[in-house]
């Protein structure tokens, strides 16, 4: 996993500190230790609706911990949605 481990602290707190409960995980590229690059993706599993007011706050204090960096998220809203069941193969929970 290419993400140390400020980044995996940082992102962890901020996730709970905005949504309570749930996981969040690694997928992409910063999974695999051979690749280089890449921006930040996480799987956000919560147990409500995030809403945009959550979705804001979530990656603006992320970014004000870690810096300026490329960030995706993608929520837990359909679990046989193809895209949720393709990150579920490869993604490392933080």
């Amino acid at each position: 996993m290419r993400l140390n481990s400020f980044y995996r602290k940082a992102i962890t707190t901020v996730f709970y500190d905005v949504f309570r409960t749930g996981s969040i995980y690694l997928f992409g590229s910063r999974v695999d230790d051979s690749r280089k690059g890449g921006d930040i993706d996480l799987y956000l599993e919560i147990d409500e609706e995030p809403t945009f007011e959550k979705k804001i706050k979530f990656l603006s204090r992320l970014k004000r911990i870690i810096g300026e960096q490329k960030i995706d998220t993608v929520f837990n809203t359909d679990a046989a949605r193809p895209i949720e069941e393709e990150i579920r193969k490869w993604a490392v929970k933080l």
